[in-house]
């Protein structure tokens, strides 16, 4: 007779129970929830914009197949050893019941902060819009379907994958600003917080249905108000452009010449110099633009950057202000000046970022492209949601590259009775990823990509000189790069840490690469092409006013001090009078080429 140890007795036992429980449920539940999440990612990773969602949602489609397969395996294995091959599971379908919809708020949260969020932009009907298309959106993919599939697997076990998984979707935008996250986000990071979403609204099946509708519904709000008032708190007046000291000193004060002023930038288009850095040969552009009567400044830079700031203090000639957007949509000093000796103000940008985010009486241009509805804005957030991310390349699609190029010329031609200012923004050749900037790995390929912006941006520059000199040869014409492209070691990552840099790592085309700027003028008269000391990118003002006031002291009575106050950017290093203090090539020039020969 065998004497068996009573633990061994024990487990067997316990291994018989188990093969003899009926798993089916168990396994068929997991398959739909997996399932779902699986079906979900793979449409979102195919479906939506190129981003941080789409991204996310090709990653975790991997993952979900893998977990899949297991579940598949298991069942089928269990089956098999358990003799149970028939499938014996058979589940009634579950009705809709109000409290189902009331988990819609749940994914719902995040979308009503960035609508309510940006209410100087939206409009009644376009923030109504936004809400339903989500709303029902959110409804059809985390509410209907589940029921639809409650024949199959428990309603309350799909509700809590598709509501998990659409509160991802519509969170990651916030996610990414917080994380500074660029086309894509952190793996691990994404999945740890689906986890828990899916923790939680597991946990809260356990609650008493009246409880969850009062929780999900204080959820919603709470989030929702203090998400705006965070906003708010953000934010603050901007100074009033009756302030500002060129207002004053021009005041009373007639222009004698009324030539039209052309102001045409292009994003982050560096020096010569910075250029020369980065292994691009620019001198055939610069010898078109000289050949055509443009005198090119080198060694010009910016007191502020990026565009926002950058161009806030050219068109206000002051330094310590706050910038605004306002300012870029003909706002600033300088529109109300020339608005007020006769001239008629043109924005002409070939994306919708110089407008996004203002209400429409903050744009002042007497003419403005693309005209400002609150459609744009619209698009760019319903957009930046399904992306995952509020990034410039959101706020730069939308606009018809041609249609923008008609309307520029257009202005050029000079087909107006009065004066024209016109203001042109375009989006070559570009600048590195914003946020948490880029990798030490990635720079070779971002700055590869700006050297082929730059191409873009010579022939778009070459088409405007074309109609200028053929159909406005007396304008002041200003061609510029705002500030630099953010290609050096991590970019917009060097503030944030990204790197690990310090202070003593900073050299010159650190600084030349943010705040660096292209800088040629066409003046009507020749002599002036010498006549004024323009050494940052915020003295074109002065020269001009001096230029069509007639009066040559203007220039230095009006003109900024030439600091650069923005210094985070390059962790405490700046440059005054185009010195460099700080770093590695303190007391040097910014520039070792003042003029290119």
């Amino acid at each position: 007779m065998i004497n068996r140890n009573p633990l061994f007795i024990k487990i067997d036992m316990s291994i018989k129970r188990f093969m003899q429980r009926d798993l089916t449920v168990f396994f068929t539940n997991s398959l739909f929830f997996t399932g779902l999440l699986l079906i979900y990612s793979l449409g979102c990773s195919y479906l939506l914009p190129q981003g941080v969602n789409a991204h996310f949602a090709s990653i975790l489609l991997i993952v979900l197949s893998g977990i899949f397969l297991l579940f598949v395996l298991i069942f089928s294995g269990w089956r098999f050893l358990t003799r149970k091959m028939s499938y014996a599971y058979n589940k009634k379908y579950e009705p809709f019941k109000t409290a189902d919809f009331i988990f819609i708020l749940i994914p719902m949260t995040p979308v009503m902060q960035y609508i309510l969020s940006n209410q100087d932009s939206l409009t009644m009907f376009s923030s109504s819009l936004i809400f339903i298309i989500f709303g029902v959106t959110i409804a059809i993919f985390g509410i209907v379907i589940p029921v639809l599939l409650s024949r199959f697997a428990f309603k309350k076990v799909l509700i809590t994958a598709s509501v998990s998984f659409l509160y991802m979707i519509m969170s990651m935008a916030s996610l990414a600003a917080a994380n500074g996250w660029s086309g894509k986000g952190i793996i691990s990071i994404q999945i740890v917080i689906l986890l828990i979403v899916i923790l939680v609204l597991s946990l809260l099946r356990f609650i008493p249905e009246k409880i969850i509708i009062i929780a999900i519904v204080v959820f919603f709000t709470v989030n929702t108000v203090t998400g705006v008032l965070f906003k708010k708190s953000e934010g603050g007046e901007s100074e009033t452009v009756k302030n500002f000291s060129v207002m004053s000193a021009l005041e009373g004060k007639r222009v004698k010449k009324h030539n039209d002023v052309l102001l045409i930038v292009y994003e982050s288009y560096p020096n010569y110099e910075t250029l020369k850095h980065y292994g691009f040969e620019n001198s055939e552009q610069l010898a078109f633009l000289e050949s055509n009567g443009f005198r090119i400044y080198n060694g010009v830079y910016s007191l502020g950057i990026p565009t926002e700031q950058s161009m806030s203090r050219v068109f206000n000639v002051e330094l310590d202000l706050k910038e605004h957007k306002k300012y870029l949509a003909g706002g600033g000093a300088v529109h109300s000046i020339l608005r007020g000796q006769g001239y008629k103000t043109y924005g002409v940008f070939d994306n919708s970022w110089n407008l996004r985010g203002l209400p429409i009486d903050q744009i002042k241009y007497d003419n403005c492209f693309p005209r400002p509805s609150g459609v744009m804005d619209s698009k760019v957030l319903v957009n930046a949601i399904f992306t995952g991310e509020f990034s410039d390349a959101v706020s730069f699609e939308g606009v018809d590259y041609n249609s923008y190029i008609d309307h520029k010329h257009k202005v050029i031609k000079k087909e107006y009775p009065c004066p024209v200012f016109m203001y042109s923004h375009s989006s070559f050749p570009g600048h590195g990823p914003s946020g948490m900037g880029m990798r030490l790995e990635e720079r070779e390929g971002k700055i590869a990509g700006h050297l082929e912006g730059i191409q873009k941006a010579n022939v778009e520059m070459k088409q405007d000189v074309d109609v200028i000199i053929k159909s406005n040869p007396d304008a002041i014409v200003v061609i510029a790069g705002d500030h630099g492209p953010f290609l050096t070691k991590t970019g917009y990552g060097l503030s944030k840490g990204r790197g690990g840099f310090s202070a003593e790592d900073i050299d010159r085309y650190d600084i030349q690469d943010r705040f660096g700027s292209f800088l040629a003028i066409r003046w009507p008269e020749k002599k002036y092409a010498e006549k004024y000391d323009i050494k940052v990118f915020q003295d074109i003002f002065p020269a001009i006013f001096s230029y069509l006031y007639d009066d040559d002291s203007i220039f230095n009575k009006i003109r900024i001090e030439r600091v650069t106050r923005e210094i985070k950017r390059i962790l405490g290093v700046y440059v005054k009078d185009g010195v460099i203090y700080g770093g590695k090539d303190n007391g040097q020039k910014l520039f070792l080429m003042e003029q290119k020969k």
